[in-house]
Formats: structure tokens, sequence, C-alpha cells
């Protein structure tokens, strides 16, 4: 992940979202990666919320779409 404007450094990290519902429990933010956790995807799309903080925390929320296709 990367983010324009602010003041770097950035931090990231998942947010809830009680309205929409998320499936933030499938994965964790590393550095500024999001990674699976340990329990295995299914076919189907994932929601998440990504909530960056810059230095000067202003904070910013992109909601993200992941798709996983069927294995083969």
């Amino acid at each position: 992940m990367s983010a324009q404007g602010g003041t770097t450094p950035f931090t990231y990290a998942l947010e809830a979202d009680e309205t929409n519902g998320v499936d933030n429990a499938s994965f964790k933010i590393d550095g500024a990666n999001v990674k699976v956790n340990e329990t295995p995807l299914t076919q189907k799309d994932y929601k998440i919320n990504v909530k960056v903080t810059d230095s000067k925390d202003k904070t910013f929320t992109n909601h993200a779409t992941i798709s996983v296709a069927a294995a083969e």
C-alpha cells in the first residue's frame, strides 16, 4: 500500500465497519502490506477497511475488495 498527501511516515491499520460489515479478521497489516491471517481463504469477495494515519495524526480510510478465485 502507499498513500499520497499528508506527512510521512504513514501507518496502516484495519478498521471495523459495523454498518457495512468487513472481513478484517481474515487479514492483517504488516508494514505497508495486507496479508492473509492463518485461516485459508475461500472463493468469495472479501471487504476490508484500511485506515491510514500520517505523522500529524491526519487519517483517511480506504474501503477495498479482495476477490479470491476458485482453486484450480
